[in-house]
């Protein structure tokens, strides 16, 4: 096949859509299809990737504001029409990326198949001018661009059931779990923990606590700060880059702030740690949470998150957005991951066995397969 894959940023602005996205194109290529992967390429974190890659230089300033929204400039629309014309089937990646819309509407003009992955649902920021647009943009741009294109996957039950009472789809949604490179995400030995932990300076009995993404108020970090002054003996690290949150201006002395790693360095962090806290809300099932989860941590998310993907009940620790609920369920949480020693394998086991690369990618090409024939 001829895929033209497209999603908001490369690899190199950091985040989960983009990640995943680097999975299934590494996946398709490795597969004998013919990818061509187009996304916003910042100037301060240019792409450096593959040769059949299509950057598109973005406006980036919106995300000061807490969402990140690349918008890319008219010369781009050429380009654009150039690559649909190319491909024989679209993959993108959510219904409002600017970028996505454009190439959408190129792709109703040359009648070319689009699939669409929607990742996310309405994320309940506090700026009520923020909510009204986003609400207003799913209501107009995003239910036309989802009730349009060839065939819908969501990675997370709560979210598909947040937009099938809204949207009239073509054809019946599928939910397609996201999957993560589990030969490189994998638990290690005792010792090899260990050893980990005494790099960090945590002692075999100090909690050691990570948050991974970047420092928004979507992914619930502002409820983090009462949690981490209310336990002042454990260690807290969080590991990302600054949004509309900076961790740093806390000056909590429990709290080490990092900037983003590399994925074999986060998985040694993921190792030596003892649980990761992801309180977010709106999104779908965090790629973070899946990283993590495969290496062996325990994980605890918000219960909206968690009900995204009700396999997995059983294995994480959940908690409301309230602050008191908060600290109880990261209280809980660490209490039962040093008791419980078999917490880790179980842990690890339900990734490994449902989080695959290869099944990841083995069911999208299905859906292209499917939309071509």
């Amino acid at each position: 096949m001829r895929i033209l894959a497209l999603s908001n940023y490369y690899p190199e602005h950091v985040g989960g859509i983009e990640s995943l996205t680097a999975t299934l194109v590494a996946g398709f290529r490795r597969n004998g299809h013919q990818v061509r992967w187009m996304a916003g390429d910042l100037r301060n974190r240019p792409h450096h990737g593959d040769s059949d890659d299509v950057p598109v230089r973005v406006w980036n300033a919106i995300e000061r504001l807490g969402f990140p929204y690349p918008i890319q400039g008219p010369a781009s629309t050429s380009r654009i029409n150039e690559q649909v014309a190319w491909s024989e089937v679209v993959h993108m990646h959510d219904c409002l990326y600017a970028l996505n819309v454009a190439t959408f509407l190129a792709a109703r003009r040359l009648r070319r198949p689009v699939l669409m992955t929607q990742h996310i649902a309405k994320v309940p920021y506090t700026n009520p001018l923020i909510r009204g647009l986003q609400s207003l943009a799913y209501a107009s741009l995003g239910k036309a661009v989802l009730s349009s294109v060839d065939q819908v996957a969501f990675e997370s039950e709560e979210v598909r059931r947040w937009f099938e009472p809204r949207v009239h789809f073509r054809r019946t949604p599928v939910l397609i779990e996201s999957g993560v490179d589990t030969a490189l995400f994998k638990p290690a030995s005792d010792s090899e923990r260990l050893a980990y932990r005494e790099r960090l300076g945590i002692g075999s009995e100090q909690p050691l606590l990570v948050f991974v993404g970047r420092f928004v108020e979507k992914k619930g970090i502002k409820l983090i700060r009462p949690v981490i002054e209310a336990n002042r003996t454990w260690s807290w690290l969080f590991i990302g880059r600054a949004g509309d949150v900076d961790p740093r201006s806390w000056r909590l002395p429990n709290l080490r702030v990092i900037e983003a790693l590399s994925h074999p360095e986060l998985r040694n962090h993921y190792v030596a740690a003892d649980l990761l806290v992801l309180p977010s809300l709106g999104e779908g099932f965090p790629v973070v949470a899946q990283e993590a989860m495969s290496c062996g941590l325990p994980t605890l998310l918000s219960a909206q998150t968690a009900r995204g993907l009700p396999a997995v009940r059983d294995v994480v620790f959940t908690t409301s957005s309230e602050n008191d609920n908060l600290n109880a369920a990261v209280q809980k949480a660490v209490a039962t991951a040093f008791a419980d020693d078999g917490l880790r394998a179980r842990v690890a086991s339900l990734a490994r066995e449902r989080w695959t690369a290869a099944a990841f990618v083995a069911r999208y090409e299905e859906q292209l397969e499917g939309l071509l024939r």
